[in-house]
């Protein structure tokens, strides 16, 4: 997911610098130089923003988890709470 929100920006960012670019009439090289840049620039953005979400999600399931089970005990685990004793 991380890696994909990166990709995704990177690309948002070169597609609309490239359209920009051409549309005001500039010259091919400058457009290319911005559209790599801002590429690379949102792409290191996507990368953090990717991360962020990430944890935001995985901290949200463990609450979850927690509330569901409150004394942790999961589904496979034994009563004492030993996940070894409970797959035996």
């Amino acid at each position: 997911m991380v890696r994909l929100a990166g990709a995704a920006l990177g690309f948002l960012a070169f597609a609309i610098t490239i359209l920009v670019g051409l549309g005001t009439g500039n010259p091919i090289e400058t457009t290319l130089r911005r559209a790599i840049q801002a590429m690379c620039v949102f792409f290191a953005l996507g990368l953090a923003v990717g991360w962020v979400a990430c944890r935001v999600i995985d901290e949200h399931t463990l609450k979850e988890h927690r509330e569901l089970f409150p004394d942790g005990d999961s589904p496979g685990e034994s009563p004492g709470g030993d996940p070894a004793a409970g797959a035996a």
